[in-house]
């Protein structure tokens, strides 16, 4: 072969060499395209199963709420494709799903759903694949057959700003309708509690077994002491006087005609008052005190189980002319202020008392309606009540259709909601704990084995720089079980969304995959 042979053969080999390139790159690409095609494609369907799961999700839990109202399995079957259908139509561009096959174990409420689907590809085309597939699968069950729910309420003066109570009844009503339908049998599986706080807590029929009432005789000693030594021997308890049958507490009457300066110059008289005079009959209660303070066991069976009767407030210890000033305000003022010695705040509550357990739908509606506010705000004695409310401990004070359920009992679920416009900023005067320092304690015993209580917080139009906990949480966030426990609505439409969010969740349906 020639040397210009040789040239000429050399010069069209580079000539050719950039078609080359180009050709293998393109090769290249195509397996580029289809695994990047695949992954796109992938992600799309992934997308669109969750979408799917979500909607055959809520369409199975209607099923099973229309199978708790008597619909047959046949219109079950059609009122969960056309839920379904309806949802998918929208925004799904390239899946296609058969019907929802549903079906129905025997000798159980349960619904069980699958449902086939495919999703249109794209790039994945270029691999001579048109579509992908995807199962999904759903059902129901009625994981918990029981329900004792406690609803606490804020009374509190503020509750009458921004029509804040109008709007706790409604939004309440909203919740009892969702908890007790009118289509479900009234069985006792559901009931409901409720419960108030302000200043104190209204303990109404249930006051003399929580304060253990005593009847005492006239006092026998003489002198400035006898008074506060009966005091002191049945502090804390609910006094009845044998003469008269009436409801008195203790107090002492100072005087002095000249010479005051000196204390041998005063007189000191113990005097009782009766409670259907000046300071008027009531059943308000304060905190319980003793060994079982932060527990739930029985009310009123011993020391450690009694709670501080709403009696006035004496200090013994006050001097003498506030003693005079107090006395005088007992006798001939009303009693409707602090005057020295004397303090009026452990007496006020509202009129609202626990409404026990009850399934009876009119009655809980009734309790909203008749609701009033005013005074402070005590919440841990609303929490501590509302536990008392659903514990088993207490079924010797409740009427018998109002025994809660064990702790222990299969299929059983206790919940608390705790319902607030603002502080914790109230307990009694004898007490060294804030309100916020005793909710605390209140709220881990609950939340502890074997209670487990699940509890919700409802802060209304709660304001910011609201007092926190040593934590740095606010008592809603610290109580509530976990972030999804605890809401904060802002106005009326919110306040009725949060509670229908929360009667659903507590219902008896679970989701099942």
């Amino acid at each position: 072969m020639s040397r210009n042979l040789v040239g000429q053969l050399g010069k069209r080999f580079n000539s050719d060499n950039s078609g080359n390139i180009a050709m293998i790159t393109a090769l290249a690409i195509i397996p580029l395209i289809c695994v990047a095609g695949v992954a796109i494609d992938a992600q799309i369907t992934v997308t669109r199963k969750s979408k799917v799961q979500a909607i055959v999700d809520s369409a199975v839990i209607a099923g099973s709420k229309s199978m708790q109202s008597g619909k047959s399995q046949a219109e079950i079957k059609t009122e969960v494709n056309n839920y379904v259908t309806a949802f998918l139509q929208d925004g799904n561009a390239g899946l296609t799903c058969l019907p929802v096959q549903l079906d129905f174990p025997v000798d159980s409420e349960d619904i069980e759903a699958t449902i086939s689907c495919s999703q249109k590809t794209t790039l994945s085309q270029v691999m001579m694949r048109d579509k992908m597939d995807f199962k999904v699968t759903s059902g129901t069950t009625y994981g918990v057959g029981n329900v004792d729910v406690a609803f606490i309420f804020d009374v509190s003066g503020s509750m009458n700003s921004n029509s804040r109570l109008d709007n706790l009844k409604d939004s309440a009503k909203v919740a009892f309708d969702e908890l007790l339908p009118d289509s479900r049998p009234r069985d006792g599986s559901v009931r409901i509690a409720l419960t108030t706080y302000n200043s104190n807590v209204n303990a109404g029929p249930y006051f003399d077994k929580v304060t253990r009432k005593i009847t005492l005789g006239t006092d026998s000693a003489s002198g400035a002491n006898s008074a506060k030594s009966r005091y002191d021997a049945y502090n804390n308890r609910v006094l009845i006087d044998q003469a008269t049958g009436k409801r008195f507490f203790y107090y002492e009457d100072a005087d002095c005609s000249k010479n005051c300066s000196k204390s041998s110059n005063w007189t000191i008289t113990p005097k009782r008052r009766w409670f259907e005079t000046n300071i008027g009959t009531n059943t308000c209660v304060s905190e319980r005190v003793g060994a079982n303070a932060f527990t739930d066991a029985a009310g009123g069976t011993g020391a450690a189980d009694s709670m501080i009767p709403g009696n006035p407030l004496w200090n013994w210890n006050d001097s003498n002319n506030d003693k005079k000033n107090g006395a005088n305000e007992i006798e001939n003022g009303g009693a409707n202020s602090s005057s020295g010695a004397f303090n009026v705040m452990p007496t006020q509550c509202e009129n609202s008392s626990p409404l026990p357990l009850t399934e009876n739908k009119a009655a809980l509606k009734q309790y909203v309606n008749n609701l009033h506010a005013g005074g402070g705000t005590a919440g841990h004695l609303g929490i501590a009540w509302g536990w008392y409310l659903i514990s088993p401990s207490w079924d010797s004070l409740w009427p018998a259709t109002s025994r809660p359920w064990d702790w222990d009992e299969p299929d059983t679920a206790k919940a608390i909601i705790l319902m607030t416009d603002g502080e914790f900023n109230q307990s009694h005067p004898s007490i060294s704990q804030n309100s916020i320092e005793l909710a605390m304690q209140f709220c881990d015993a609950m939340k502890a084995k074997p209670y487990e209580v699940q509890i919700y917080t409802v802060g209304f139009q709660v304001p910011n720089g609201v007092a926190t906990t040593p934590g740095g949480k606010t008592i809603l966030d610290y109580c509530a079980t976990d972030a999804g426990h605890a809401f904060l609505p802002s106005n009326g439409e919110e306040l009725t969304d949060a509670y229908t969010a929360i009667a659903q969740s507590i219902s008896d349906l679970r989701i099942t995959r």
